[in-house]
């Protein structure tokens, strides 16, 4: 997927058009560019390589653009000057708006802040909307590996080759955190992308199917919807039984949006199995629940009851000294109305309903207060964890780097042991280089792709065998695998071959042509190093003859 810019009123008006229609498959991501700034704050390539095939990325000037694109957007639902906005798939985005977050940036230094915001929106909004599967790619293969472990969204998964995986929480089970999903330790398998280097594991995740529990047994469910006479509660993701108020409050003036909060997680029991039937108003405090089940196999459960808030006890103050009073003239006390209490006493009944709601109000407005408290400390600590999470990618990109530097070198060694320590197979030199390139290509090339890439016929050129023996500073195996290379196509695809036809002299003089209509090509055996090796050959058709292995200032074919 690339990045979409949109450039002219029109193209504004469609992309709001399409915003709105139901036809659109996928979340889309909309980042704008300030007034006076040339490009977004975020990074739309990072996220765009983070979504994939699951959400499109969309860039939009702060112009007349911007302006024309707010015109035709329903009230609330804008995106300019900077910010960015995810607007999922379907219509309850624009009912309520808050479900399309507005995602702020006013400078560079918000970058990674508002770059990880608006990835995990597009990909919470893609699991949300059912968005299918990740299309098929050449670079996903199926993988199994070991969490090591996992922090806030984000887990490390070690492949089964010592390959370091990420799983991030927004492509699991929407709105279940990570730690019920992954446990340290635990087996996986998922498909694996190598470009993102990301596990996927959704496949196996388990969100519906029998959940083994009996009549009597107590349970644990998450509120998945509530109104005010019924409750639908979850007992796997996909496993929802609606509970009626009758089943959990004998008073009919109870409203179980009151009781209840859509992520809560509750305890019931199990009336009946067939069909699966709860009761919440017979479980007792002192009970003691059956443990959820787990979303993958060796997981943790996908719920748990939240740790109880021990109240924290202080010392009470030292009572202060009290000052003698100082005598005063008595005056006349004016008459006071009666308070609340005085009339509770007399047994008013407005009293009675009176006092709770100032004690009631005041306690409102302490909680509204510590929320707001709360609300601040929260945002404060997800960019911290938004700094962790990119230090923990980094780190295992550094993981990565390490250990295909180390498998390379391993590998290096190991056919260097086994040209040492083979012997010859054939009296003869030449058939003995046709034998180590034949087993390079066997050994190499994988079953399936041998069709395709088939080791092309090659002759040994008259001075060829006497350079290989006599040039140092490059190992026999690594000819032997440049020439597989070169037999089978790839080095002519490969950048780091840097494959290109021999000129007769200085730039600009003609390639070197033989009579019979070969040309003579170049390949870098080696790079970055002093006088680095390369290997000339002679093409024509699919027909090859190695001529050479020489030095890198030696341009005689």
């Amino acid at each position: 997927m690339t990045v979409r810019r949109i450039g002219s009123d029109g193209e504004a008006q469609a992309l709001a058009a399409r915003l709105t229609s139901r036809e659109r498959d996928r979340p889309a991501v909309v980042l704008t560019i300030a007034g006076g700034h040339r490009e977004p704050f975020g990074d739309a390539e990072q996220i765009c390589a983070a979504v994939g095939d699951l959400a499109e990325v969309v860039i939009m000037p702060t112009t007349s653009v911007s302006r024309a694109f707010s015109d035709a957007m329903p009230p609330a639902t804008q995106v300019y000057g900077g910010a960015g906005r995810v607007y999922p798939v379907g219509h309850e985005w624009i009912i309520y708006p808050e479900r399309s977050r507005l995602r702020f940036a006013y400078s560079v230094a918000d970058r990674d802040r508002i770059t990880e915001h608006l990835i995990n929106d597009a990909l919470g909004a893609a699991m949300a909307g059912d968005v299918p599967r990740l299309r098929s790619r050449p670079s996903q293969r199926q993988r199994s590996g070991t969490v090591l472990f996992v922090v806030q969204s984000r887990a490390i998964v070690t492949l089964d080759d010592g390959t370091p995986a990420t799983v991030w929480e927004e492509l699991t089970e929407h709105g279940v955190p990570l730690d019920r999903v992954l446990a340290v330790k635990q087996q996986v398998t998922g498909m694996y992308d190598l470009e993102s280097r990301r596990l996927d594991l959704r496949t196996g995740l388990r969100r519906t199917g029998p959940t083994g529990y009996r009549a009597g047994d107590v349970v644990l469910a998450d509120v998945a919807a509530v109104s005010p006479d019924a409750v639908d509660l979850r007992l796997l993701p996909g496993v929802a039984v609606r509970v009626e108020r009758s089943a959990v409050t004998s008073n009919e003036s109870d409203a179980l949006t009151g009781l209840f909060t859509v992520g809560e997680v509750v305890t019931g029991r199990v009336s009946a199995t067939e069909p699966l039937t709860l009761r919440l108003d017979d479980v007792d405090d002192d009970e003691e629940p059956k443990p959820a089940p787990s979303l993958l196999p060796g997981g943790p459960p996908w719920l748990r009851l939240p740790e109880p808030v021990t109240p924290v006890e202080t010392a009470e103050p030292a009572p202060a000294r009290t000052p003698k009073p100082i005598p005063v003239a008595r005056q006349p006390v004016p008459a006071r109305r009666p308070s609340p209490l005085d009339l509770v006493r007399k047994g008013t009944p407005d009293a009675v309903r009176r006092k709770p709601a100032v004690g009631l109000t005041d306690e409102l407005l302490a909680e509204r207060a510590r929320t707001a408290a709360l609300a601040t400390e929260l945002e404060a600590l997800r960019i911290h964890a938004a700094g962790l999470r990119c230090e923990l990618d980094q780190a295992a990109r550094g993981i990565e780097r390490l250990q295909s530097r180390y498998r390379k070198a391993e590998r290096d060694r190991q056919k260097a042991t086994r040209h040492k320590h083979a012997g010859l197979a054939f009296p003869d030199p030449a058939d003995q280089f046709r034998h180590e390139v034949y087993c390079e290509w066997a050994q190499r090339i994988p079953a399936a792709e041998k069709v395709d890439r088939p080791l092309g016929p090659f002759d040994l050129g008259p001075d060829f065998l006497d350079s290989v023996g006599h040039l140092e500073g490059v190992q026999r195996n690594k000819i032997v695998a440049v020439v597989v290379e070169v037999v089978t196509g790839i080095a002519e695809r490969s950048p780091g071959r840097d494959a290109h036809r021999l000129r007769s002299g200085d730039a600009g003089s003609p390639y070197l042509t033989r009579p019979d209509g070969a040309n003579c090509w170049r390949v870098a055996l080696q790079r970055e190093t002093p006088a680095a090796r390369r290997l000339h050959y002679w093409r024509r058709g699919d027909h090859y003859e190695l001529s050479r292995v020489v030095q890198h200032d030696d341009f005689r074919p």
